[in-house]
């Protein structure tokens, strides 16, 4: 019986003081200092700690003392319970095994049976070739756990390093991709593609390490811990009847949001892609809330596909986590291209679909203009929107005014009647907000000195929206 200790399988295994070793040398490690950055000092506790890489038929010895490639564990962030995993390249080259995703779908079963958000660090050199079937085996049960905490927990993905192939799917599914500027990110090598940063689109921020981990502690302290919190309202240094003045945002989104956050502070999402429109997370009057806005500036505010796209995953993801959804609208429509045309429609219904199906208090303002399929996708009232707005000076119907008047009004141009009249006459009667408010898809017209603080009343007023299910509710006698 002694014999079989010669195996070389079993003679391999690490001695848990070899291993307490192997710890402390890898304190100062690149996985190890971006917990520090992430975390609040000294609350990051480990789980699995002494896991160690699985045995190959085809390599039964080497490198089999080697803890497993991946860190897994538990700290704070603010001081809220956060759970997070890192791949380590110092350890087996972060490469994903069996064991690998072990830890990582134990980790999240912790996350989501206790309701608290996940980060998972990415930088592996791909997967254990030798574990076959196995290995790949790996890669669905991650994706399987990422996906069961979709909607439930939030979830940040952070590229430090390589991440291709299937492991850049599973970054995907995250809620929020950030990633470091020097890390790499695809499906298909750019020297088989000849495409370069093809995945950018999915990117929400990038920047060097240090404000990466900035940004990701910010997103964490602002979003709640589950999708069970309801929306979170908290004391604000702002004052909720700030009035605006007269303002000219010049078609800009940002300026609008800054002017009405409050203390002017937000989180841009997504800010490369689609720019043309900005989803921010700010605090409005104390609620903290998602902010969707059009810059008219930028080919006059219209909805092309990645716009659609980019809003459509927005909105769900507020609606996932009872973040309100505060829509700034200044667009003349659709952009048409032949480059929109083939996804077109799909991303329309899917943005459509985001609106509709929110249960969120939803807020918007026709900020300039709302024409064509803009109004009705834009949070409109047909599509959920609990409260519209519009300022007075809003052009809002199905044509814009000049094409309007080409339609219907060419006949009444006369040498006493020119066309810029008729234009000025289509806008201050078929396409202005009065006749939007006389349909009753306007609740009110307002004026941009009061933007903040409708808005702020707005949404206090809807911050209870779902929590109250209507059991003892007095009935008045007829």
């Amino acid at each position: 019986m002694l014999k079989m200790f010669e195996n070389p399988k079993f003679s391999s295994f690490a001695t848990a003081q070899e291993l307490k070793k192997e710890l402390a040398a890898a304190e100062g490690t690149e996985a190890r200092n971006q917990l520090k950055l992430i975390f609040d000092a000294n609350t990051f506790v480990e789980t699995s700690v002494f896991m160690q890489r699985g045995f190959s038929d085809f390599l039964a010895t080497e490198g089999s003392k080697q803890l497993e490639g991946v860190i897994s564990g538990y700290g704070a962030i603010d001081g809220r319970l956060v759970f997070a995993f890192v791949e380590d390249t110092a350890r087996m080259g972060g490469v994903i095994d069996e064991r690998h995703a072990k830890k990582i779908v134990d980790l999240y079963n912790l996350a989501i049976s206790n309701g608290a958000p996940v980060i998972g660090i990415f930088n592996s050199n791909g997967t254990d070739i030798f574990q076959g079937t196995a290995g790949l085996a790996a890669y669905g049960r991650i994706l399987a756990a990422v996906n069961r905490a979709s909607g439930v927990i939030p979830q940040i993905a952070y590229v430090s390093g390589n991440c291709i192939g299937t492991a850049s799917a599973i970054a995907a599914s995250f809620d929020f991709l950030v990633k470091k500027d020097s890390a790499t990110l695809y499906v298909s090598s750019p020297s088989l593609t000849g495409v370069t940063n093809a995945q950018d689109g999915l990117v929400t921020y990038c920047s060097d390490e240090v404000k990466c981990a900035s940004f990701i502690r910010s997103i964490i302290s602002f979003l709640p811990d589950n999708s069970s919190s309801g929306v979170q309202v908290e004391d604000t240094t702002d004052d909720l009847n700030r009035v605006l003045g007269e303002l000219d945002f010049s078609g800009d989104a940002l300026s609008e949001i800054s002017s009405i956050a409050d203390n002017g502070l937000f989180y841009e999402i997504n800010a490369e892609y689609a720019s043309g429109v900005s989803t921010v997370f700010a605090t409005v009057g104390g609620v903290k809330c998602g902010i969707v806005a059009t810059s008219f500036s930028k080919n006059e505010g219209r909805i092309c596909t990645s716009a659609a796209r980019k809003i459509s995953r927005f909105v769900n993801l507020c609606n996932s986590f009872s973040v309100p959804v505060v829509t700034l609208v200044d667009s003349m429509g659709l952009a048409i291209s032949k480059a929109n045309e083939g996804l077109f429609a799909p991303e329309l219904a899917k943005l459509a679909y985001a609106y509709s199906s929110a249960t969120v208090p939803m807020v918007t303002v026709i900020m300039g203009h709302a024409i064509g399929a803009a109004f009705v996708l834009l949070g409109s009232k047909a599509l959920g929107a609990d409260l519209v707005y519009a300022l007075d000076s809003a052009e809002i119907g199905a044509l814009p005014a000049e094409s309007g008047v080409a339609f219907a009004w060419d006949k009444f141009i006369t040498e006493e009647t020119t066309r810029e009249e008729l234009v000025s006459q289509w806008r201050a009667t078929v396409s202005s907000a009065a006749c939007a408010a006389a349909s009753g898809e306007i609740d009110d017209i307002i004026s941009t000195s009061e933007l903040r603080t409708r808005i702020c009343s707005a949404l206090l007023m809807l911050s209870s929206k779902g929590n109250y299910n209507g059991k003892n509710r007095k009935v008045l006698p007829l």
